[in-house]
C-alpha cells in the first residue's frame, strides 16, 4: 500500500508527477511491462525516492485509483444529499467535468488496463451512498426490484461515460450530465429532488361539534362539515 508521508506541497508534487509519467506510459504499454527503473527515468526521480512513496508500480497505480475514487466518493456523496434540494443535476456535471480535466487518468481507468475491480469499487459507493433498500419500505420484492433498476440505471451512466471517453470527450460535460440526469437515473430520485419528501401532517385533535342526535356514519367515511 501506498505508504503514509506529511502531506505538504512537495510529496504532492512528487506523487503527481509519478502518477503522470506512469499514466503517460500506460497508454502505450501493459502495466506488467513498466518498471520502477523506466518510471524514475521519465519522471527525473531517483529510484531512493520512488521507494520512500512506493513499493512498487501496482502500488503506485493503487494510489492514483483511491486518489480518484476518494474525490468521487466526496461529489456522490454530495449528490445524494442534495437530491431534496433539486440541484442534483449540476452536482453530476462536475462529475464529467473532472472527467473531462482527467481525461489521461480517467481513460486508463476505466480501460480496464489498471485494476478490473475500479468499476465495481465505483458502482459500490453509489449503491452505499442510494441506500435503496432503507428507502422502500414496501416490501422486500419492491426493495429488490429498485436495487437491480439502480443497477441498470448506473452501468447505463457509466457506459454512457466510457463511450464518451472512447470518443474523445467529443461531447461537452454538460450534455453528458444531462443525459445521465434525464435518461439514465431513476425515476424515483428525480422525483425526491423535484418533490423533496415531507413528513405527514398530524391530524388535529379538535373535535366536531357533537350533533343533537348521533348520526350514522356515511359510507364515504366523510364527516358533515359546519361551515
Amino acid at each position: 500500500m501506498p505508504r503514509e508521508r506529511t502531506d505538504n506541497a512537495r510529496t504532492r508534487f512528487t506523487r503527481h508527477v509519478l502518477q503522470d509519467t506512469v499514466i503517460k506510459l500506460l497508454q502505450t504499454q501493459p502495466l506488467q511491462s513498466i518498471s520502477v527503473k523506466e518510471v524514475c527515468q521519465r519522471a527525473g526521480i531517483n529510484r531512493s525516492t520512488f521507494y520512500s512513496y512506493y513499493d512498487n508500480i501496482q502500488d503506485l497505480v493503487a494510489d492514483i485509483e483511491n486518489e480518484t475514487l476518494t474525490w468521487l466518493d466526496h461529489a456522490i456523496a454530495t449528490a445524494f444529499k442534495t437530491t431534496l434540494r433539486a440541484d442534483l443535476e449540476p452536482v453530476i456535471t462536475s462529475i464529467c467535468q473532472y472527467a473531462a480535466d482527467n481525461k489521461d487518468r480517467v481513460r486508463i481507468l476505466l480501460s480496464l488496463k489498471t485494476d478490473p475491480q475500479f468499476q465495481r469499487r465505483l458502482i459500490s459507493i453509489i449503491l452505499d451512498y442510494s441506500n435503496w433498500r432503507a428507502q422502500t419500505p414496501a416490501g422486500a420484492a419492491q426493495a429488490n426490484s429498485a436495487d437491480l433498476r439502480l443497477l441498470f440505471c448506473i452501468a447505463g451512466g457509466l457506459g454512457l461515460v466510457q463511450a464518451w471517453v472512447d470518443d474523445e470527450f467529443s461531447a461537452t460535460p454538460e450534455t453528458i450530465a444531462h443525459v445521465i440526469y434525464t435518461q439514465s437515473l431513476p425515476p424515483a430520485v428525480r422525483a425526491m429532488a423535484q418533490n423533496p419528501v415531507q413528513q405527514p401532517a398530524q391530524q388535529t385533535t379538535q373535535q366536531p361539534a357533537k350533533p343533537a342526535k348521533p348520526a350514522k356514519p356515511q359510507s364515504r367515511g366523510y364527516g358533515h362539515r359546519t361551515k
